[in-house]
């Protein structure tokens, strides 16, 4: 074994106390809440976020003259709103530009912590399974099942319950932080 081996199965041994529901619910949750939280807290301090919002609305109001111009119609708006998209298509590769950066530092620890968890609940004897779920959605939480499994509670399982847990709390803390540009 290598080093690197040796701190995983380190990691992954102290993390048996989170191997069971509810333990495991709660701590999936911190772990999405955490790295939502360190992501948007990288792009309050790493992006121009005012910038940010100055371009978006700049599109936007392009977005809608653009429209505009083409319900209408009217070729000489047209031209002059197609005179601008480049400046527009620049405008906006920059802030993509921008949010991209913040997303490459983030990416290699993201995939840090997946390896952990993968390698803990993945090989747990239930399957990894944190959470249970109290609605039937058995396409979206664990696959196809028969017919005859659908009993309540359905269990859902880490990668699951990671993806809702963060879907659930980046939105909320990019608009505590201010982060998201889109918010007018």
């Amino acid at each position: 074994m290598t080093i690197l081996d040796d701190l995983l199965q380190m990691i992954v041994s102290g993390l048996a106390p989170y191997g069971a529901i509810p333990s495991s619910t709660f701590f999936i949750f911190g772990v999405a809440s955490a790295l939502s939280l360190a992501s948007n807290l990288a792009n309050r301090f790493f992006v121009d976020v005012q910038k940010m919002k100055e371009i978006s609305v700049e599109v936007k109001t392009w977005q809608d003259e653009f429209n505009k111009a083409r319900k209408s119609g009217d070729k000489q708006l047209m031209a002059k709103v197609t005179k601008k998209q480049p400046a527009i298509m620049r405008l906006q590769s920059k802030m993509m530009w921008d949010r991209m950066k913040v997303t490459l530092v983030f990416f290699i620890p993201f995939l840090l912590v997946w390896n952990v968890l993968s390698s803990f609940y993945g090989k747990l004897p239930d399957g990894g399974f944190t959470a249970y779920s109290p609605f039937r959605a058995t396409w979206l939480l664990e696959g196809p099942r028969l017919f005859s499994d659908l009993a309540l509670p359905i269990k859902v399982t880490y990668f699951t319950w990671y993806l809702i847990c963060s879907f659930a709390t980046s939105l909320p803390v990019s608009r505590l932080l201010g982060t998201y540009p889109e918010q007018e």
